[in-house]
């Protein structure tokens, strides 16, 4: 399990991922927010890995999983 740090919680992540311009792809997005964050690559992998996941079962777009997740 990968413990994200003090600073930021997963779902802070990525809602500042999402507030990014939406020309950028997510992915970009959400690695940009995790660095601001504070959080480590690691975390950056963990975070990505379940909202692909979440996009995959559900059949969604990066951006709708991610908004799924952070509530």
């Amino acid at each position: 399990m990968v413990w994200l740090s003090p600073r930021a919680s997963r779902s802070e992540i990525i809602r500042e991922a999402l507030r990014a311009r939406h020309h950028e792809a997510f992915e970009r997005a959400l690695g940009r927010a995790a660095r601001h964050l504070g959080a480590g690559y690691d975390e950056y992998l963990a975070i990505i890995s379940e909202v692909r996941e979440y996009a995959r079962d559900h059949k969604v777009d990066l951006r709708d999983a991610a908004r799924a997740l952070a509530d």
